[in-house]
């Protein structure tokens, strides 16, 4: 008698789709099926899922083959897809299809080791927040020396996993592998050496949380407040969060780290602060800029540059040493408002706020990727009265020209982690040769690690309050606090903030340390009922399908708000991910082929 086998597709759909074979299989096989005109792969499935249809025997098609004797993806992966799929609202097709490398879903033979991994009983969490990089590298040793199985090491950028990775021990390279970026016949190669057991240390960047590694035992997850670690194929979540499940599930320890802790971490345990940069910020509210007289509208309004950033930069470049001046925008202008009425000029699609170039004569909108046209005249108020605030990294070089002449060389990187290996050698080179002040966004700290850096500047401190965001305030202390520590010899570093309020808000906690931040952030948040106290969940959708949405949520009595990315989007506040999930089953059920899915975001912190 044939036996009903739920089947789940790498694909958007959230239920699975049930066939007929001549046994029961185990979760996890590979299966080919026929699905319409074509065969597909997919993996047998035996848990619930929401929006499952169940339809007579009758109508049931048989499975074609089944690829695997054993599951090719180890259990705690298994596990894992499950609790991204059922428990967040990703659905497990989506899972699957992020974290399998295209070959595996092709049904490419798999050689799964016949070793077994240790069981282990969990443990709580270790954290490891001291400041320098360098100090927390040798506890991450210390662990990686101790470990007695596999081992996985995340990062939030390719810069700081060479720079962990040059200081690694040899016998530690001996039996370690950086997991690939993007996919492709190196990608599969890795996949099948990790899964094999011949190399059991992976570092890499949030893609590597799925790499297939045999008794995991260590997961290390550095800089783990740092947003680089949000995956992209799921929206706002942080491998962070996924690395630390994965761990759950394998019983390996974790070891969160950083040179500060994330909301949820700062939450959920009684960190004190180790250390603060006393002595070396200093705090400036500069004059305001000369309007120069425009012969057309609009007219510039530069960024001032203090008169302490400029002595200091010209005292450390006399030493030899590097200067950074981060502005952390790119173009002439990151403002455009009426001097009339005191609005700004918005993004005509979504209201956000463009970066505006003086080349292009257009606007680009870094929310929904608007393009908008330079206004004649204020849309509110009709003056033509129009100015520009906040000039970009292009202007602040003209103006550092000016102002340093043939005294020092002046760089531009706007866009300094683009750089390939081959300009990134030839410019650390003419470093070596002769000091520079060098100009760009927050990119540019990478530097330190190859460079001596002796001042950073951040020419306007103010610029993640920008940020409709409730996590800005968070942000900009987390960058400007990583620039005190990061790379070589940072007890040496000065660092400076111009700001229109100095030395207020979360700028005193660069001094205080991070306790005093959380403390009033975390406060703030809880009144506010904002992550980590609940999750947010943004949904963008189109026509009718936003409608039906909005009306679904509305029904079970949510509050439903603007979102971040437009028209199209909502946001929501959630507490229970059971009932999120319930609401949205249908929408990513089998028969919406010919509807456009919504696109989710689920933010934790």
């Amino acid at each position: 008698m044939l036996q009903e086998v739920d089947v789940v597709l790498p694909s958007p759909w959230w239920p699975p789709l049930t066939y007929k074979y001549e046994r029961l299989l185990p979760e996890g096989l590979r299966v080919s099926i026929p699905l319409r005109q074509t065969k597909r792969v997919g993996f047998s499935w035996q848990g619930e899922s929401p929006g499952k249809n169940r339809f007579p025997s009758s109508r049931l098609r048989e499975i074609t083959a089944v690829i695997d004797e054993k599951p090719p993806l180890p259990p705690d992966i298994w596990k894992l897809l499950g609790w991204l799929g059922n428990r967040l609202p990703f659905g497990i097709g989506h899972a699957i299809k992020i974290s399998c490398p295209a070959a595996l879903l092709r049904g490419q033979a798999v050689e799964v080791p016949q070793a077994e991994a240790h069981l282990r009983r969990n443990t709580a969490p270790s954290f490891c927040y001291l400041p320098r990089e360098i100090s927390r590298y040798e506890v991450y040793f210390e662990a990686i020396a101790k470990m007695d199985g596999g081992g996985l090491i995340l990062f939030p950028d390719r810069e700081s996993l060479q720079d962990f990775f040059s200081f690694l021990p040899d016998r530690e390279k001996s039996f370690s592998c950086i997991w690939p970026v993007g996919g492709g016949e190196r990608l599969w190669e890795t996949w099948l050496s990790v899964r094999r057991g011949e190399k059991h240390l992976v570092l890499g960047t949030s893609g590597a949380v799925f790499a297939p590694i045999q008794d995991l035992s260590l997961v290390v997850v550095e800089e783990e407040a740092d947003p680089g670690h949000q995956m992209p194929a799921f929206p706002r979540l942080s491998a962070r969060t996924v690395a630390s499940k994965r761990a759950a599930f394998s019983g390996a320890s974790l070891l969160l780290g950083g040179s500060l802790p994330s909301s949820r971490v700062a939450m959920l345990s009684k960190l004190v602060c180790p250390e603060a940069p006393r002595g070396r910020v200093s705090f400036i509210r500069p004059s305001p800029g000369m309007n120069p007289l425009p012969d057309t509208l609009p007219f510039l309004q530069e960024i001032p540059i203090s008169g302490k950033l400029i002595d200091e930069s010209r005292r450390v470049l006399c030493g030899g040493r590097q200067v950074l001046w981060i502005l952390d925008r790119k173009g002439y202008a990151g403002e455009l408002r009426c001097t009339d009425c005191g609005r700004s000029v918005a993004c005509r699609k979504c209201g956000g706020r463009p970066r505006w170039s003086l080349e292009k004569a257009t606007g680009h909108c870094p929310t929904c990727g608007e393009d908008t046209a330079w206004p004649e005249e204020c849309p509110t108020c009709r003056s033509r009265l129009l100015q520009i605030w906040h000039p970009g990294l292009e202007k602040c070089y003209e103006r550092a020209r000016s102002l340093f002449g043939e005294e020092a060389a002046i760089i531009l990187l706007p866009e300094y982690a683009a750089l390939r290996k081959k300009a990134r050698g030839a410019l650390l080179g003419q470093l070596k040769t002769k000091p520079a002040l060098l100009l760009g966004t927050r990119s540019l700290l990478s530097l330190c690690r190859k460079s001596d850096v002796g001042l950073i500047g951040w020419l306007d401190a103010d610029t993640e309050n920008w940020k409709q965001d409730y996590s800005a305030k968070a942000e900009g202390f987390r960058i400007v606090w990583s620039s005190c520590w990061i790379g070589k010899n940072p007890d040496n570093r000065q660092v400076i903030l111009q700001s229109r309020k100095p030395k207020r808000g979360w700028q005193v906690a660069l001094e205080a340390g991070f306790n005093y931040f959380w403390d009033r952030e975390l406060a703030e948040r809880r009144k506010l009922e904002l992550p980590p106290f609940c999750f947010l969940l943004e949904v963008t959708a189109k026509g009718k399908i936003q409608s039906m949405l909005k009306e679904a949520f509305e029904r079970e009595g949510l509050e439903v708000l603007s979102g971040t990315q437009g028209k199209d989007s909502l946001q929501i506040k959630v507490h229970d991910l059971e009932k999120i999930q319930r609401l949205l089953a249908p929408f990513f059920a089998v028969n919406s082929t010919s509807l456009e899915f919504p696109h989710l975001s689920l933010d934790f912190e």
